[in-house]
């Protein structure tokens, strides 16, 4: 199938999938006729959802800089969105193969944070890139993206703290293994403070890992990031089950004093002979005789 506006011609090579509850069909597509570049065709047959969609979709309305945003335009009764597609391996692939070094994911990292400033996307699609499998890895580590339209529904919603929590997902991820072993205070303390929400802007973010960035690379090249004493791990894992510890101890407690005072103190009525008082205030009991 090929699709025609003005002097282009998208040919449509295979269907993605569909989303946005059947309103959206994705497809991969290339130049009619010609091999090389490939392209992402979003095709919204729900003409209130493109109306939704025109703000953030159109080069007159989205920043000039945001060069993956590729063309829009009606055709046939249907709005098309053409994004840039990226191939290759995704951030997914490489998180689970777990074969790169610190000094690449820190790379990487990078270059996630210089993509997302470089492109200046709206906040519903870079809220869309941040995910694992529409971050595609270059062999040099650049980064590049995909546009998938999985939230469509959200998109008007999106602000741009939503996408600082993404970002702080991808650290946890990426730098999962330093961050448990706490060999790096630099990474633990960034990924603490993105995780805590201490950053008001992505910008801001930014600054922080590229602060730490140099301190942390320098170091891991020296290999001076060694994992926290099995002591210093022992203590914080102590701590963590600290309120465990302490309610069970306080329970022991109190079951053991009630058993205590159950076994110890008399009872009159498992007693034959009850309890004898000589003496109740200043009045004192005698026995009386039988």
């Amino acid at each position: 199938m090929v699709i025609n506006f003005q002097n282009r011609q998208y040919e449509l090579v295979s269907k993605i999938k569909t989303t946005g509850s059947g309103t959206i069909e994705l497809y991969a597509a290339s130049d009619a006729g010609v091999e090389g570049v490939k392209y992402t065709i979003a095709c919204v047959s729900d003409l209130e959802l493109a109306r939704k969609l025109v703000p953030v979709t159109t080069k007159a309305n989205t920043n000039f800089s945001f060069k993956d945003l590729h063309a829009s335009f009606n055709a046939d009764g249907r709005y098309y969105v053409v994004f840039l597609h990226a191939s290759g391996r995704t951030l997914q692939q490489v998180i689970e193969r777990g074969n790169c070094n610190l000094q690449e994911r820190l790379l990487l990292m990078k270059n996630i944070f210089a993509q997302i400033f470089l492109l200046n996307m709206p906040d519903c699609f870079l809220y869309e890139v941040l995910r694992k499998d529409n971050i595609v890895i270059e062999e040099d580590l650049s980064v590049r993206f995909n546009y998938f339209f999985t939230e469509v529904d959200y998109y008007w919603k999106v602000q741009e703290k939503d996408c600082i929590g993404r970002i702080s997902g991808l650290v946890q991820e990426l730098f999962a293994k330093e961050l448990e072993q706490k060999s790096s205070r630099e990474l633990t303390k960034f990924a603490r403070d993105m995780e805590e929400g201490r950053f008001a802007y992505l910008w801001d973010c930014y600054v922080a890992y590229d602060n730490i960035y140099e301190v942390v690379l320098t170091k891991s090249e020296r290999q001076e990031l060694q994992p926290r004493r099995i002591w210093w791990r022992a203590w914080e894992k102590l701590k963590q089950i600290f309120p465990k510890i302490r309610a069970a101890l306080a329970a022991a407690l109190i079951l053991s004093a009630a058993i205590y005072l159950l076994l110890n103190l008399p009872n009159p009525v498992m007693s034959d002979n009850g309890i004898k008082f000589g003496q109740i205030g200043t009045l004192e009991m005698q026995e009386q005789a039988k």
